[in-house]
């Protein structure tokens, strides 16, 4: 059955995982025939992914200003009207939530894609925070409770499903567009890390470990790509400060503003790639980098013990510098080791993590649900 679909993401303005991932399932369901919209309440042309120019976005306020730390209640608050919207002008047979999982029992029939429940991922750190929050986690409850299906992007966020819903999820591993993201060897010698520009992304990590292995090498040179998010600009600030503070003015580079195809090129000539969040529930930009064909290293917890095989594709490490120093000097220096884990890598990709493998899974969970 041919379907009207829409996928619903609050933000589609960064440049984020979460965003490629929207994108990517709109292109795979339209790849089946189906229609698609995109929901939102805040975009921006400028900022989003160019491939969204030529989609149909809906959206209720593409400015909407709100305030990073309180950014659930706004989207709470205003996701009404987002639906209103997009529901007055295309008419949904299907509701996709990628976001606004508490919206999942009230649009019918639904879905949700999980890339981790919303409740879980925001620090209640005071008694007013907690007593604000209490409706939102409710209708979340209730959301997954009711939905008629859901699908989630690694078995980390299938454990907190469960747990907290006490219901089963069908794992759907996000994509990768296998002819963009293509194998390429290097001369180039620099290090490359790519995520937000918030604190749990833990690159305060990788800036260290770039001053410890300065003392061996002092051209050592790592790259951080990352989006600035609102409400947590300070950070960045703060990793500036670090990079003067350690002497690594030279060494290390923070990149805030970059293109799809300056991303593509940085993940191609880099030599290594690092990923730092320690409690990831998934993770889009190390599968990007292993199907350049880069190995990988990463904290040894949540989504990457699913994407990377230890000691094959890259490595899965604790949360000691020692060691993260002792295997990035080993790929640097080890020409056909590193080679060998980069085209691991990238047949690992290719094999798991194609839009083909996403449709593919995708279409068996549609023919399930019961469209009236």
């Amino acid at each position: 059955m041919i379907m009207k679909i829409a996928i619903i993401h609050y933000d589609i303005s960064m440049q984020t995982g979460a965003q490629r991932l929207v994108l990517g399932m709109g292109n795979s369901l339209k790849k089946l025939g189906h229609e698609v919209a995109y929901f939102t309440a805040i975009y921006d042309e400028e900022k989003a992914f160019e491939e969204f120019r030529t989609e149909n976005v809906i959206v209720s306020n593409g400015k909407l200003d709100y305030f990073g730390k309180f950014r659930a209640i706004t989207a709470y608050r205003e996701s009404k009207e987002m639906m209103k919207t997009g529901i007055d002008e295309f008419k949904p047979d299907l509701f996709v939530f990628s976001s606004n999982y508490y919206l999942a029992d009230k649009y019918k029939p639904s879905m949700i894609y999980c890339h981790h429940p919303e409740q879980l991922l925001v620090k209640k750190s005071d008694l007013i925070r907690r007593l604000l929050h209490f409706p939102i986690d409710r209708a979340e409850n209730k959301g997954f409770k009711e939905t008629d299906s859901i699908l989630c992007n690694s078995n980390f966020t299938k454990s907190a499903i469960h747990e907290k819903f006490n219901r089963n999820s069908t794992i759907i591993f996000p994509g990768v567009d296998i002819d963009k993201f293509t194998l390429n060897e290097t001369d180039n010698r620099y290090i490359l890390t790519v995520n937000r520009i918030v604190p749990n992304k833990n690159l305060i990590f990788s800036i260290e470990l770039i001053k410890k292995m300065k003392k061996k090498d002092n051209k050592i040179r790592l790259i951080i790509i990352g989006v600035k998010q609102l409400g947590f600009e300070w950070h960045l600030d703060e990793l500036n400060k670090k990079i003067k503070e350690l002497d690594l003015i030279d060494n290390v580079e923070i990149h805030t503003n970059v293109t799809d195809s300056e991303l593509v090129n940085s993940y191609k000539n880099c030599t290594v790639f690092l990923y730092t969040p320690k409690e990831e529930h998934f993770g889009i930009a190390p599968i990007e980098a292993m199907a350049c064909g880069k190995p990988v290293i990463a904290f040894n917890t949540g989504g990457p013990k699913e994407t990377i095989i230890n000691d094959i594709t890259g490595y899965l490490l604790q949360d000691d510098l020692d060691q993260w120093e002792d295997k990035i000097f080993d790929l640097l220096e080890n020409n056909q080791k590193r080679m060998k884990m980069g085209i691991s890598a990238r047949n690992r990709i290719v094999d798991e993590f194609s839009w083909d493998a996403f449709m593919r899974k995708i279409k068996e969970d549609l023919g399930q649900i019961q469209i009236s």
